[in-house]
């Protein structure tokens, strides 16, 4: 494909004067076009979660919050195929706006492919273009291209075409200025806004102002950029290649711009501008005030010394390679794995020099040729130093019982790789790593790890799945069979009491035995225990009647009872004896019997608190009952109170009372 495709331009200038007939019926509020990165870096993780996930909850989030008048559609890329440099779909036409539509779209997007940007903004422009209103495309993104599109050189062709056509590009997790200048670029040369997003709550905020971006903005003062040679102190002429960042968050808020001297239009504040025209580079602080500024950078092509020494010339694919390093340390130099001719990969796999020497670098899963090299950051990004790298082969094995019960805890033996975010989980058989469903531990918590098994009997596989880009280097058969549980209870129980369930059953880490109403789904209860040990005490419900005492298995498929058995809640046994006058703030003993739990309680109360009330300090629990008596301060000041047995299980009940004078 050529960098510049002038058919595209011809059918897009054809879209715009359709546009331009009907200029007079648009609506002022501009067509949304959403277009969201499903390539395989997307299974990154911040925080525990993959970048993926923290994109859709996102964007749930934003559909929710768009007004019922938008018209929105959805592009996605690189989530249909591992290697297709034309995995680009239209999801939903943009159109009035239909939020379970994008909302389920999003839900199954599972991250595969490449990172296609510039064919990507090649259709989502003509999409928009189509269309007899204004374009409003948001880009979020967590890489650059890797198809070898030029989307700088897209985005300055469609800002010529006169098209009212911006686009705001959140790049995500994206640490490099020199790789967010890459996709900032479609932004700044179109007039939109460039955000860069470090974690969940940052990409949340970057798309909510995407859609509230003010169109119309006073301008900005006008910084002039000039660069000299550092040697000749002569101006250099050429296409320099200028980045703009804040100083603060490092965000670049200006890039695509080319030329010896060139003019930028930013807000007050301080900055950090680099250069850049093939081997020379150089960077310097800038300082803008409310009239502008002006900045010389002095371009260098001298390159300080740097070395980096795997700990080994072959290593395990997925693995953790240590690598030794020397050179400038600049505060932001980092090691990356690249492919023989110094490309990128489609995850990028790096490590900051700060973080420790040796720095630990994450492998790629595919064997082959590599290299490891250090760039330099200071000014711009130079490779000072590289070394090569064989990437071999990994394997993983497994070890497990064949056979187990629907829900049991299934102990996994491992030997692998053991990446930084590998996992193993359960499938049903011949399922992907996307089929999970919950069922699954990272390799980090060492090996066996636990997984519970499906809640459904039947034919599933166990994986081993690499971090890197969720390959799945093994996969061996697992027979999930039913599950068998009994209770053994009385089969009536005074409310408030506790009762006593000898049990057995799978004993799932969500399993739960309680007491629920007759005939009310699995997932119903009034009170419950996790079934630890051979028996479990349950507090009986306050309402008497009958009801259901259950045992539950609880998956990620769902609940289901087990086992079940009637059981009947009855009025409880209750007396309570005490002295009618009692001195104030002074201990005594009253007669007492009822049905003790971690609740309920006896004490003193004013007779018009309600049945949770008691008197400051002046109460104890019914657990403290011993020999049929139970020790009691009395309350501090004088007056008419009851004593009080106080039934608690969800609400609360006064069993027993008697009325007592404190003198």
């Amino acid at each position: 494909m050529p960098l510049v495709d002038r058919r595209f331009f011809r059918r897009l200038g054809t879209a715009l004067l359709g546009s331009v007939l009907v200029a007079g019926s648009a609506r002022a509020e501009p067509d949304y076009l959403f277009v969201l990165d499903s390539s395989n870096s997307m299974w990154g993780q911040i925080d525990g979660t993959s970048k993926a996930e923290i994109a859709k909850s996102a964007f749930r989030d934003l559909v929710a919050d768009l007004p019922e008048n938008a018209h929105a559609g959805l592009m996605a890329y690189g989530h249909r195929r591992k290697a297709d440099c034309g995995d680009v779909e239209t999801l939903v036409p943009i159109s009035q706006l239909d939020r379970m539509h994008l909302m389920q779209s999003v839900e199954a997007l599972k991250p595969r492919g490449k990172t296609p940007i510039t064919e990507t903004l090649r259709q989502a422009a003509e999409l928009l273009a189509s269309k007899d209103r204004a374009g409003r495309l948001v880009l979020i993104s967590d890489g650059i291209e890797t198809c070898g599109g030029d989307p700088c050189a897209l985005a300055a062709e469609l800002a010529k075409t006169g098209i009212d056509f911006k686009a705001h590009v959140i790049g995500f997790d994206i640490a490099s200025r020199a790789d967010q200048a890459k996709i900032a670029c479609i932004a700044h040369l179109t007039g939109g806004t460039y955000w860069n997003a470090r974690d969940a709550d940052g990409l949340a905020k970057a798309l909510k102002e995407s859609v509230a971006a003010v169109e119309a903005k006073a301008p900005a003062p006008v910084t002039i950029l000039k660069a000299v040679d550092k040697d000749s102190g002569q101006p250099v002429a050429g296409p320099v290649e200028w980045v703009v960042a804040s100083a603060e968050d490092e965000t670049v808020v200006s890039s695509g711009l080319t030329g010896g001297t060139v003019e930028v239009a930013l807000e007050p504040g301080t900055y950090v501008v680099s250069a850049e025209l093939e081997e020379r580079a150089g960077g310097a602080e800038l300082v803008v005030s409310d009239k502008g500024g002006s900045q010389i950078v002095l371009l260098d092509g001298t390159l300080p010394e740097a070395m980096v020494t795997p700990a080994a010339a072959e290593a395990p694919a997925t693995s953790l390679l240590e690598v030794a390093f020397k050179g400038p340390e600049a505060s932001d130099d980092f090691l990356r794995i690249v492919t023989p001719d110094g490309q990128r990969l489609e995850r990028d796999l790096w490590a900051y020099v700060r973080d420790g020497n040796p720095a630990k670098l994450p492998l790629p899963t595919e064997p082959g040729a590599y290299k490891v090299v250090y760039v330099w950051t200071e000014g711009s990004e130079r490779v000072l130093a590289s070394a090569p790298l064989t990437v071999t082969e990994v394997s993983a094995t497994l070890t497990y019982a064949a056979e187990i019960a629907a829900g049991k805890p299934v102990e996994i033996a491992w030997e692998g790789p053991g990446g930084p975010e590998d996992w193993i989980g359960i499938v049903p058989k011949g399922g992907t790593a996307d089929d999970y469903d919950g069922r699954w531990k990272g390799t980090a918590d060492g090996s066996p790890l636990v997984v519970q098994a499906p809640g459904e009997a039947g034919a599933y596989e166990v994986i081993y799945v690499t971090g890197v880009d969720q390959t799945i280097l093994t996969r061996q058969p697992l027979s999930v069979v039913e599950s068998a549980a009994s209770l053994k209870a009385p089969p009536s129980v005074e409310a408030s009491a506790r009762l006593k369930v000898t049990w057995s059953g799978p004993k799932g880490s969500d399993d739960w035995i309680g007491i629920a109403p007759v005939g009310s789904d699995a997932q119903a209860y009034v009170t419950y225990e996790r079934p630890e040990g051979d028996s479990v005490s349950i507090v009986a419900p306050l309402a008497r009647g009958t009801y259901e005492l259950r045992y539950i298995l609880s998956t990620t498929d769902g609940s289901r009872i087990l086992a079940s058995q009637p059981l009947t809640v009855t009025d409880p046994a209750v007396s309570l004896e005490g002295p009618k006058e009692v001195p104030a703030g002074s201990t005594i003993r009253v007669k007492v019997s009822g049905p003790a739990n971690d609740s309920n309680f006896i004490g003193f109360a004013d007779p018009s608190q309600d049945a949770w009330g008691t008197a400051s300090g002046a109460w104890a629990s019914a657990n403290d009952i011993r020999n049929g008596e139970l020790e009691l301060t009395t309350p501090a000041e004088p007056g008419t109170y009851e004593l009080r047995f106080v039934l608690s299980a969800g609400d609360a009940e006064i069993a027993a009372r008697q009325t007592v004078t404190v003198r």
